[in-house]
């Protein structure tokens, strides 16, 4: 027979909304929430995150690729926002004139087949290289993101790191292996 705990002073218990039994008396666990959340609008094809005028930095921009004005990578307006769209909040609106394109600088339109899943860029098509410019600009920026941060694994205390340069291929991998079986004149397949 299983037995629950049951308290030896007799203590007033009441109901919850959600069904559970809690003790009047005692100290209730309680969680620090920020006095007053901050207010979120649209402004532009963006969002106005307001922290109230007690915050040393009150009104913060946040664009719809989740990069705020202030440029912090974790800024507690993007989480604003996207509490502010959880609850039901207004969508900004899609930017109404593309910018040109970065490779020949003529006029592009939306692709939406072509929207980042993960990176939340916009997909678009140059109107005169198609969908070549765009990928092209991707593979560029991808370049200059890699040149910028070289490391595979980032180098902690006590651990050097591992770059991405200094990964082999396959190729490179099977030439080293037919040189040393060439010099020991050991052979793997007999």
């Amino acid at each position: 027979m299983k037995t629950a705990l049951f308290p030896s002073k007799p203590v007033n218990l009441d109901r919850s909304r959600t069904g559970f039994q809690r003790s009047s008396k005692g100290p209730m666990i309680r969680e620090d929430f920020p006095m007053s959340a901050p207010s979120v609008s649209i402004q532009g094809c963006g969002y106005l995150v307001d922290f109230g005028s007690d915050c040393e930095q009150r009104f913060h921009r946040v664009s719809k690729n989740k990069e705020c004005s202030c440029g912090a990578t974790y800024c507690e307006a993007i989480d604003a926002v996207r509490f502010y769209l959880q609850a039901g909040g207004d969508r900004a609106p899609d930017p109404e004139g593309m910018p040109p394109c970065p490779i020949c600088g003529s006029k592009t339109y939306r692709d939406r087949n072509w929207d980042g899943k993960y990176t939340k860029e916009l997909g678009w098509r140059c109107t005169k290289g198609g969908l070549r410019h765009f990928l092209d600009a991707k593979a560029e920026r991808i370049k200059k993101n890699l040149a910028e941060n070289p490391w595979l694994i980032p180098p902690a205390p006590g651990y050097p790191g591992v770059r991405q340069d200094e990964l082999m291929t396959w190729e490179e991998c099977e030439a080293i292996n037919r040189k040393v079986f060439l010099e020991t004149g050991y052979d793997p397949t007999a």
